[in-house]
């Protein structure tokens, strides 16, 4: 009787740990699809609709073009959205940073990356940076052509952070990087994550974290956007959530200390009863800093891209 026990136990342990090993990980890294349903035009933008080719695969990837008047231009950003959303983000207002950033003179290109919103799917899912670094690429060098003689950013939120930190890593021609709760760890972010979607502690999620990095090709320590951070020779600009419950601001202070091209900014604490935290559920203070001071995180933002 006790060895059938301890059979039954032992098939038990292998059916949890091929769940969490492989089947989280596989949906987690395809999260639900969010369409385009707005534009530029909604905040009264004026816009083209580009279509950019990453160099690693024959995708086509959509972006908006926003630029700014041709007498106020000072400069370019790229911009890069989160896993799981896409360039209209209405998680971080994304429209309303475009009309912005336009009328103080920067013109903005942002894409949908490979697997979101209206650009070609890979088969592969989330790759935590590693492949769309190639999506930020081809946005960059597009942006270089079409804005010559200006200075380009990128800017990336989560986990467009992190794409637009390997992208830099790889030499992509940038003046500088703008990062607003930026993905820096590949496993604390994948549990925490995991939590938003489950509300199980986050701890639970760890063996799924593991097989991501190890059978499903995330960034690992030595390739993750944390460490490839501590290297960057790019002046950067990191805005940090302090309460993020996802991006934590351990890991934001830790690339900021070991890296004295890193200026971070740590936004104003929310209080827990905010309005706009309500209908976020568990993702909290997630990458709200401009939703909820605006000129605040312009002025760092207007500060960094004006500085010599």
């Amino acid at each position: 009787m006790l060895k059938i026990r301890t059979w039954i136990a032992l098939l038990l342990l292998g059916g949890i740990t091929v769940v969490y090993g492989m089947v989280i990980p596989r949906e987690a890294l395809h999260p639900a699809h969010q369409p385009i349903t707005m534009s530029p035009a909604d905040v009264g933008l004026d816009y083209e609709n580009v279509v950019l080719t990453p160099a690693d695969q024959p995708l086509q990837l959509e972006a908006w073009w926003m630029p700014a008047a041709p007498d106020r231009a000072i400069a370019t950003l790229v911009f890069s959205h989160g896993g799981g959303s896409n360039r209209h983000s209405q998680f971080f207002k994304a429209l309303d940073f475009y009309r912005e950033m336009v009328a103080r003179g920067v013109s903005v290109l942002s894409l949908d990356l490979r697997n979101h919103g209206a650009s070609d799917y890979d088969g592969r899912g989330l790759g935590f940076g590693t492949t769309e670094k190639h999506d930020v690429r081809a946005a960059i060098d597009w942006a270089r052509q079409r804005a010559a003689g200006q200075p380009v950013f990128a800017m990336g939120i989560s986990m467009g952070g992190a794409t637009v930190i390997q992208a830099a890593s790889d030499g992509a021609p940038l003046d500088g990087l703008i990062l607003l709760d930026p993905l820096l760890d590949t496993a604390s972010t994948f549990t925490r994550g995991a939590w938003t979607a489950t509300g199980l502690p986050p701890v639970l999620f760890q063996p799924a974290a593991w097989a991501a990095i190890a059978a499903y090709g995330l960034p690992g320590v030595g390739e993750q956007a944390l460490d490839k951070a501590r290297h960057l020779q790019l002046p950067t600009l990191l805005l940090q959530d302090p309460g993020d419950p996802v991006c934590v601001i351990s890991h934001a202070r830790e690339a900021a200390a070991a890296n004295p091209n890193i200026r971070l900014w740590v936004a104003p604490p929310v209080a827990a009863g905010n309005p706009e935290l309500a209908w976020r559920n568990r993702w909290g203070s997630h990458v709200i800093a401009f939703a909820l001071y605006p000129e605040e995180t312009l002025a760092q933002i207007m500060a960094f891209i004006s500085s010599p």
